[in-house]
């Protein structure tokens, strides 16, 4: 398709996600907007939370940085604003996506919730796009009804949704936990009796090859400090598995 009048570029592949992807043969493309409220603008995570707003990693790595700050904030409002030409400028680094793996004997693949949980514009963009695999983490509940052949959803634990964790890895889908195992330490071996598989190796998460496992994350960032719960403590398993 042609560049679109009111183009802006949504779609990133230059960071250490996406890298550790490469090496498996997948180029990623991630659209990073700004969580939660933070645009100011309109709320992005539906069913956000006090420890995910706090652990977001929107603040790790690059996150931090005014002008990357800056230009996710004017995503968000692009998306707010003007959703037409938003969904349109998404197409265009969607095909400019396909196109660069071509060259580059890689398979495509889109990660449109990068730091948002708007699984409508996957959705969309999944149909339109059917030999690219797209896939996202969520918090929202019953996810397990919006998983496609071409669209990956991992559930996100967080510090209230313990009940719905449970019923998604009951329907065969994996979720993602935060830990407080420090980098280069050995995460859990097995979390709410379902075995744990280290997510840090890679973010492809339709690659994992299991149905109702937990993805283990190391907390980075402002999630180190966490203390609601959504950054769950080692030594505390016991009674967390229990609970459920």
């Amino acid at each position: 398709m042609a560049k679109p009048e009111n183009y802006r570029t949504l779609i990133e592949y230059a960071n250490a996600k996406t890298s550790k992807g490469e090496a498996l043969g997948i180029l990623t493309g991630i659209v990073y907007l700004a969580p939660a409220n933070e645009s100011g603008r309109g709320n992005v995570c539906g069913y956000k939370t006090v420890g995910c707003e706090t652990g977001c990693l929107y603040m790790a790595g690059r996150g931090p940085m005014p002008n990357v700050i800056s230009a996710r904030i004017d995503k968000t409002h692009f998306y707010f604003d003007n959703r037409a030409a938003f969904l349109d400028s998404l197409r265009y680094d969607i095909e400019a996506l396909i196109r660069k793996a071509e060259r580059e004997n890689l398979i495509p693949a889109v990660r449109i919730n990068g730091t948002s949980d708007l699984p409508w514009i996957a959705l969309q963009m999944a149909k339109e796009y059917p030999t690219v695999q797209f896939y996202d983490y969520t918090k929202l509940p019953k996810a397990w009804l919006r998983v496609r052949s071409n669209y990956h959803i991992t559930f996100s634990h967080s510090e209230n949704n313990l009940d719905e964790c449970v019923r998604a890895l009951e329907h065969g889908l994996n979720v993602a936990v935060v830990f407080d195992t420090h980098k280069n330490s050995e995460l859990p071996s097995e979390f709410l009796g379902r075995p744990v598989i280290d997510g840090d190796l890679h973010d492809v998460r339709f690659l994992d090859g299991h149905k109702g496992a937990i993805i283990g994350l190391r907390a980075k960032g402002p999630a180190k400090k966490d203390e609601s719960g959504f950054v769950v403590k080692t030594d505390k398993l016991v009674q967390i598995t229990l609970a459920a």
